[in-house]
């Protein structure tokens, strides 16, 4: 069966201002809930070396997933490349390089301090360490959960972020990671589907 060309019809995508404001969003989200419930995550950003090589280094398991996965073509790796094709890659049609970069970076400031930042950490003061990890790991996963697979990995990834987290005390750490992953995986896929492929 001929799959169309996403990039040749359908309805218009929501454009790079609509993304940005949308992963901005979450931020302020985080932001004002942190305020409600007497949270501080900024002050778990510690911008010294050891976080910015700590972020590069654990960025590289997950861009090591990403190309096993990339490479993958049956069951639901399939499904998922194809959910990527047909519905996250249109998203970007006309968008730039440097704003796929912008899109990456948003979302590792806004998820990561919403989901690890306020989540997790307001959880773990509740629930201990692994009930916070856990829960903010399968809310990271259900907010993303547009496929079973999707799910499935977002968590996954989440989970990881989160063991981050908790092991460097650092929150740019998950914040770097994410955005570098998000960065890679979208330029990568987009290249790779955007005219058709």
């Amino acid at each position: 069966m001929t799959r169309p060309d996403p990039n040749t019809s359908g309805p218009p995508t929501p454009g790079l201002a609509f993304i940005l404001a949308f992963e901005a969003g979450l931020g302020v989200i985080a932001i004002l809930l942190a305020l409600l419930f007497g949270l501080s995550p900024w002050l778990d950003l510690d911008f010294g070396l050891d976080g910015w090589s700590a972020g590069l280094v654990a960025t590289l398991p997950l861009l090591l997933g990403l190309w096993l996965f990339g490479n993958a073509g049956n069951g639901w790796a399939r499904d998922l490349h194809e959910f990527v094709r047909d519905k996250v890659v249109p998203l970007f049609r006309g968008v730039s390089r440097g704003g796929i970069m912008l899109v990456a970076l948003a979302a590792g400031i806004g998820e990561e301090l919403l989901f690890r930042g306020v989540i997790q950490a307001g959880l773990e003061n509740l629930l201990g360490p692994w009930g916070g990890l856990i829960i903010a790991s399968l809310l990271f996963g259900l907010v993303h959960a547009m496929t079973r697979s999707y799910f499935i990995v977002t968590t996954i990834i989440g989970f990881y972020l989160g063991l981050l987290y908790q092991w460097t005390g650092n929150l740019l750490v998950p914040m770097l990671v994410h955005f570098l992953y998000d960065w890679v995986a979208l330029q990568w896929y987009v290249s790779r589907y955007g005219k058709g492929g």
